[in-house]
């Protein structure tokens, strides 16, 4: 049976958004991706945005999902 893995990677994601003048222009920002590999392959993927002023929210939706996360891998074991 494959092992089941979650990998964290810290990395910042590119959107396309509008600005006042209608023109479309990038927006970086940085946040973690959690992972699922079962196997060689990629199953699934969890992004939590990050930013330079954290959040308690964001502390307990970064808990939550490295919780289930942990979960997901450790049923495998």
């Amino acid at each position: 049976m494959p092992d089941r893995v979650v990998q964290l990677r810290w990395t910042s994601r590119t959107v396309t958004v509008d600005d006042v003048d209608g023109r479309s222009e990038p927006l970086s920002y940085p946040g973690i991706a959690l992972l699922h590999h079962y196997g060689d392959r990629l199953v699934g993927e969890v992004w939590l945005p990050g930013g330079e002023a954290l959040t308690f929210a964001d502390d307990g939706a970064l808990i939550t999902a490295l919780h289930t996360a942990w979960s997901w891998s450790r049923t495998a074991a």
